[in-house]
């Protein structure tokens, strides 16, 4: 191994902010088919390794997803892949992110990565910055060639000019309701409400049924600091930008200082009519809904809906999907989830094959119906193929909802932005950033702290700096 390599191995392994970069946003990743509650909830239910031996050598794969279903899927498809190319695939099951971490952490800390994980680049860009990752461009060009569409350009992940993730899924912020309650006490249901428009109808279903209008998600975690980026998005506010090529931490500068501000106070109105979030993470955000404490949930995904019809059949049955309120943009937060490759893996040719292979619509399509509409199609014009839409939960719970639309979420697919997609070329510190939960903790101490919008928007930018500091950015 040459003296950079072992250089990048130490780095990453001594900075926390990067080996924070794979803590999961459990909101995007989850096994929630039919006969599943919760992500994780069937970890123990098999083995966490198991080794498919081929010919022409194996290609090691490390997955945060180890419930039963993904565990059952994988082997499935790594055994039709030894059968048809030689290449024999060992697959490693971890638990999603503190574990996922600490595990390639020590991979590469002994010089044996995996070939292959899949991240998103919120929570992995940290590792194409430290130089770890191998270039994919031409498989994320393969699969644009095979599937006849374009990626979102936000779902991509490039550092100097190389592509880092080839992209399987996306996970983007879905705001679900209560048709019936919000056709009664706020009028017609809504479909691209405004902040203002929103904010009303909040209002006016508070309390109602003795159920709080929303949820305000204030706890110093991931879904907050996604519920400040979603809205700062909607605002028309930059988080980042590039000066002279260099990350910049601007969401407390200038004008987009205001419109830090102007999402404190927002959200503060929002809370007047939520219940109180300040302990809330991603499952209690989603069993607010399904649980009946609030008539409205943002959520980066489709996990509510899936829980209702787990634990609540009533509300599914009732619940409709709003693009997220705008303001100045019509826009919202998503994340992209992808394979990525490491540099160092013996095997890369074969792991090269097996992006390929696994990024085919059948195993593709079959990967998304783990958790159908939670996970989407990368391409926009793909979540209305036939191959994506054939499947039973859609069949069941979204195609007769006239208030769940297909062409709906099309839409939003191609709307959606990404923290890391912000600047051109992509921000790669905007993981380690993100992964700190640096937003969510200015809501907490905004909404319950006693501080002011102007000290929780500093606290939050001195915070960002002196993640990014240490990155060497050249």
């Amino acid at each position: 191994m040459d003296t950079q390599h072992m250089k990048s191995r130490r780095k990453f392994i001594r900075r926390t902010g990067v080996a924070a970069a794979l803590a999961s946003t459990a909101g995007c990743l989850g096994d929630f088919g039919m006969n599943s509650g919760s992500q994780g909830k069937n970890n123990n239910s098999s083995n966490n390794a198991q080794e498919i031996k081929g010919k022409k050598g194996d290609v090691h794969f490390l997955s945060a997803e180890n419930s039963t279903s993904f565990k059952n899927y994988y082997k499935k498809w790594a055994q039709k892949f030894r059968d048809e190319t030689g290449y024999g695939v060992k697959l490693e099951f971890v638990g999603v992110g503190s574990s996922q971490s600490a595990r390639i952490s020590k991979l590469l800390q002994t010089g044996d990565p995996p070939e292959l994980t899949t991240t998103a680049p919120e929570k992995g860009g940290g590792l194409a910055l430290q130089g770890v990752l191998a270039d994919l461009s031409d498989e994320a060009q393969w699969m644009e060639k095979k599937y006849g569409y374009k990626f979102n350009d936000d779902f991509l992940f490039k550092l100097k000019g190389k592509q880092y993730v080839v992209p399987i899924w996306v996970n983007m912020t879905m705001d679900w309701y209560r048709v019936n309650t919000w056709k009664e006490h706020a009028g017609t249901p809504p479909r691209n409400p405004t902040w203002d428009e929103f904010l009303e109808g909040v209002k006016a279903i508070d309390k109602k049924s003795n159920r709080r209008g929303t949820v305000v998600p204030a706890a110093q975690s991931l879904m907050s600091t996604e519920y400040y980026i979603d809205h700062m998005f909607q605002n028309g506010g930059s988080i980042f930008e590039r000066n002279n090529g260099n990350v910049e931490v601007v969401m407390d500068k200038g004008e987009n200082r205001k419109k830090s501000k102007e999402v404190l106070e927002y959200i503060k109105k929002l809370n007047k009519y939520s219940i109180n979030g300040s302990g809330y993470a991603y499952d209690q955000q989603i069993e607010s809904y399904w649980s009946e404490q609030a008539h409205e949930t943002k959520y980066f995904g489709a996990r509510p809906l899936q829980q209702a019809v787990e634990n609540n059949k009533k509300v599914a049955k009732d619940t409709g999907l709003m693009h997220p309120p705008k303001k100045a943009e019509r826009t919202h937060q998503a994340f992209s989830e992808g394979w990525v490759m490491f540099e160092d893996a013996k095997n890369k040719e074969g792991a090269r094959e097996f992006v390929k292979f696994m990024s085919r619509p059948e195993p593709l399509y079959e990967l998304l119906h783990i958790a159908p509409l939670h996970n989407l199609p990368p391409f926009p014009k793909a979540v209305k193929d036939k191959k994506f839409l054939d499947n039973e939960f859609i069949d069941k719970w979204v195609r007769p909802n006239k208030h769940i639309e297909i062409d709906h979420v099309v839409e939003m697919v191609d709307s959606a932005k990404t923290l890391v997609g912000e600047t051109e070329p992509n921000n790669a510190l905007a993981s380690p950033v993100f992964s700190e939960g640096v937003f969510g903790s200015m809501l907490y101490n905004y909404l319950y702290e006693d501080k002011n919008a102007d000290q929780a928007v500093d606290q939050a930018g001195k915070k960002a700096r002196s993640i990014i500091k240490s990155f060497d950015q050249g």
